[in-house]
């Protein structure tokens, strides 16, 4: 980042090349790292538009990148969203949306009540701070109108570089990651370990990030 002055003002200059897959500066890429796999689930992550400005780097997009049968959608408020809505209104889905609950189901408890014979599990990821994901859901009643599904057990995140606001919060690759653990426990997906390849590029990203604060890659660049 550079300054120039211009007509006596100030504007500030972005000099870095992107990828336009990931949104990290082509210095910090992970996209060679990616081994896309297929999901008997399908995702459909919805990024609260705050999220989106301010972490284009953010988890959700190398998720994203890293699932054959996944979309991303941006917004705050997905009430009247054309697409979201024809995803829940299609009978050839059982749509779930991924946040905890005192009434949130899991892979478990979905295994003693059998899923409609035919049909495939729908999962809508919330992605934003907690607050805002909060306000997201609230807001999108479409979605905050659906069972909730959750993990069996608690996980502890492993994205150091940021303070999670409770415990049990975890980062949206994070959590997509321990969904298909649990789906595969239950018996729902066959991956064959290949979801460890969430882990794998969460890992480099943090590891990036901490080599930035201590000064071993030189500048930080996102």
């Amino acid at each position: 980042m550079v300054k120039k002055t211009c007509f006596s003002k100030e504007v500030r200059v972005d000099n870095r090349e992107e990828c336009y897959a990931c949104y990290r500066a082509k210095k910090t890429c992970l996209c060679d790292g990616i081994k896309p796999f297929a999901t008997r689930m399908r995702f459909v992550i919805l990024m609260h538009a705050k999220e989106a400005r301010r972490q284009k780097t953010g988890t959700a997009r190398l998720a994203k990148l890293c699932l054959t049968n996944a979309e991303l959608l941006i917004g705050t408020d997905f009430t009247h969203n054309d697409r979201v809505n024809s995803l829940i209104q299609d009978p050839s889905y059982s749509p779930f949306v991924l946040y905890p609950g005192s009434k949130a189901v899991n892979f478990k408890t979905l295994g003693n009540e059998p899923l409609p014979q035919g049909k495939t599990v729908l999962i809508f990821v919330i992605d934003g701070t907690w607050a805002c994901a909060k306000r997201l859901l609230s807001k999108s009643r479409n979605v905050s109108a659906l069972p909730r599904l959750s993990f069996s057990r608690s996980y502890s995140s492993q994205f150091v570089i940021k303070r999670q606001p409770r415990a049990h919060c975890v980062s949206t690759i994070e959590a997509i990651y321990y969904l298909c653990e649990e789906a595969e426990e239950a018996g729902y997906e066959n991956l064959n370990a290949q979801n460890e390849i969430l882990m794998v590029i969460f890992k480099q990203l943090v590891d990036t990030q901490i080599n930035y604060q201590r000064g071993v890659l030189g500048k930080r660049q996102q």
